[in-house]
């Protein structure tokens, strides 16, 4: 068995802990050990650990780098390279390690366990495959929305980022200032500025056209939670990527915000919101996507393509 580990130290604000992870494994004889020093070198990187036959890969860094990981593995290199993950959550935003990731956050304990340790805890996943982006570049990740999703991300990204906050507490600030602001300020849906505006957003399920109209938000995933613990989708799941969408507007946001976040499959919701399980979506969206953090512009044409991607194995412990 061959252990690799890859780290983004710019994810998580510089926080050192991958490279104190590194340094702790470099001079162990059955551990890749590469850092990034641009992203650039990433996908070179995949390749080594490929020809080198590893078979478990860590990653240490945050949610983009794991699903530009993904994205090399399933799209290049598999199956003959398609090794287990383990997540390290060491990134500014963790949500995919939060539900999938190396559950003991010491840097030391995970250093122990790449070195000498057996895997007991794995669990498997599929990835969310968005299909065909403007760019021309698939994309293999965990989490996706638009709409709001899409313009509280570049708010977290670009104002909350930058007072120092990051995972939960960016998120929650994120939430606390889109909420607040839905409270004390008159809706206007002409307000580009503000997240809670509507936008035009359809959907179809394996093919055949479920939704359409003027949303608050759409979000999709493989994840069984997601940040904060949330779990924004109801109804049963009777397939691999879960769906749901918020109308707009909420009629109250006080009653409805946290039945929607954290209720059960049989919860209660506010009329127009939907949530749907499938193998296959399409998503029509005039709004920039955003995957595991990523920014991206759907087809030109078209909708967007949500697949259901590789099942991958992810080591917990």
């Amino acid at each position: 068995m061959i252990r690799g580990l890859i780290v983004n130290p710019l994810s998580g604000k510089a926080s050192g802990k991958g490279l104190k992870l590194a340094s702790l494994l470099k001079a162990h004889p059955h551990v890749m050990v590469r850092v990034l020093e641009n992203f650039a070198q990433l996908n070179p990187f995949v390749a080594e650990m490929a020809e080198a036959g590893v078979t478990d890969l860590f990653i240490s860094s945050g949610d983009g780098t794991v699903q530009a990981i993904q994205t090399e593995i399933a799209e290049r290199h598999a199956p003959k390279f398609f090794p287990r993950l383990s997540l390290l959550p060491h990134g500014t935003t963790n949500m995919t390690a939060a539900d999938l990731g190396f559950r003991n956050r010491s840097v030391e304990v995970q250093a122990d366990f790449i070195a000498n340790r057996e895997s007991r805890a794995i669990v498997a996943r599929p990835t969310l495959r968005a299909a065909n982006p403007r760019d021309g570049r698939v994309r293999h990740g965990m989490f996706l929305g638009t709409g709001a999703v899409w313009q509280a991300t570049v708010f977290c990204q670009e104002v909350v980022h930058g007072t120092g906050l990051k995972g939960d507490f960016a998120t929650f600030a994120t939430l606390a200032a889109a909420v607040g602001k839905a409270l004390f300020i008159r809706a206007d849906p002409h307000d580009h500025k503000r997240i809670d505006r509507p936008y035009p957003i359809g959907l179809a399920r394996d093919g055949a056209a479920v939704l359409d109209g003027q949303h608050l938000l759409l979000l999709a995933t493989t994840l069984d939670k997601l940040i904060l613990g949330t779990r924004p989708f109801w109804g049963g799941k009777s397939g691999p990527i879960r769906v749901s969408t918020i109308p707009y507007p909420i009629p109250s946001i006080v009653r409805w915000l946290l039945p929607l976040m954290y209720g059960g499959e049989d919860r209660g919701v506010p009329e127009g919101a939907r949530s749907y399980a499938g193998q296959v979506f399409e998503i029509a969206s005039k709004t920039p996507f955003v995957i595991d953090g990523e920014f991206f512009e759907g087809p030109v044409e078209g909708p967007l393509r949500l697949e259901t991607g590789p099942e991958f194995t992810y080591v917990c412990g």
